[in-house]
Formats: structure tokens, C-alpha cells, sequence
């Protein structure tokens, strides 16, 4: 395999890892819209183990560009260095550039969105405790710190005090 070659792997093994990532968020998307909070954490590490592998396949990607003296890992850089070096091969990696870029802007309007999902998912949240927290003020008022009933401090209703 020529280092070309090699290095097309890796940006199609990246290309695929982000593809991974944006149905991960756009299942993220779903379970915080249905508000499943038990299934937030598979999903939530099922993206971090993808965006690790993504790292890896990066620090491979670098390592081969360091070894043909491609100074920056960006996709400008390496399609110049395949203009002067492997005319041929342009194309598909101008292509593989087009995709990235659209995969990166497409998962960043899903994090976004996922990201204003959550915040209403801990307002909501917010929201509920305090009613919650009122409720069991007001009933807790109602009763003095032995527990005795408050309003139970005056005589039951009866014949004697219906007559007073």
C-alpha cells in the first residue's frame, strides 16, 4: 500500500467515524426530545468512544503526513501536496474535503440543537422540583414542629361549638 493510499484510508475511516457521530446525535436528539434520561448515558458513551477513535485515526493521519512533509494535517494542504505529487488522486480528495465539510457543519447544528434540547430538559426539570417543593412547604405549614396540625389547635366541630 503507497502512503497515498494509506492516507486515504484514514481520512475515509474518519470520514465513516463522523458519519457514526452524526446519527449518534441525531439519536441524542430523539431521546432528549422524548425526554429517555435512562438511555442519555449509552448514548453519550457510545459518542465519546467514536470521537476516540476518530483521535486515533487522527494521530495516525499526522503521523503519516509528518512522514511526507505535509506541514499542516488540514485537507487544503494535503490536496496541494497531491496536485504536485499525484495528480490523479485529486479529485477523490477534493470530494472527501466536500464531505467533511458537510458532515462537520450538519453535527454542528445537531450538537447545537442537542445542546438547547438539554437546557430545556434542566428548566423543565427545574420547573417540576420547585412545584414540587412548594407543595410540600405548604402542606409542611400546616403543622407545627411537633407535627401537631395547626389547624387542628381548635376544638373539633361540635354541638358545643356550633352553640358558642
Amino acid at each position: 500500500m503507497t502512503d497515498i493510499q494509506e492516507l486515504e484510508k484514514y481520512i475515509d475511516e474518519e470520514i465513516n467515524s463522523y458519519k457514526e457521530i452524526e446519527k449518534l446525535y441525531t439519536d441524542k436528539k430523539e431521546i432528549l426530545i422524548h425526554g429517555k434520561s435512562d438511555d442519555l448515558l449509552n448514548i453519550d458513551t457510545l459518542i465519546l468512544n467514536t470521537l476516540k477513535s476518530v483521535n486515533n485515526t487522527v494521530t495516525k493521519r499526522v503521523g503519516l503526513l509528518s512522514k511526507l512533509n505535509i506541514s499542516k494535517p488540514s485537507m487544503s494542504e494535503i490536496i496541494n501536496f497531491l496536485k504536485q505529487n499525484e495528480p490523479s488522486a485529486v479529485e477523490r480528495f477534493e470530494q472527501k474535503k466536500k464531505d467533511i465539510n458537510e458532515l462537520s457543519k450538519r453535527i454542528t447544528k445537531l450538537e447545537k440543537l442537542n445542546l438547547e434540547l438539554t437546557k430545556h430538559g434542566i428548566n423543565m426539570t427545574n420547573k417540576t422540583l420547585e412545584a414540587i417543593l412548594r407543595s410540600v412547604t405548604i402542606s409542611t405549614n400546616e403543622y407545627d414542629k411537633r407535627g401537631k396540625n395547626i389547624a387542628g389547635e381548635h376544638l373539633e366541630m361540635s354541638s358545643i361549638v356550633e352553640e358558642a
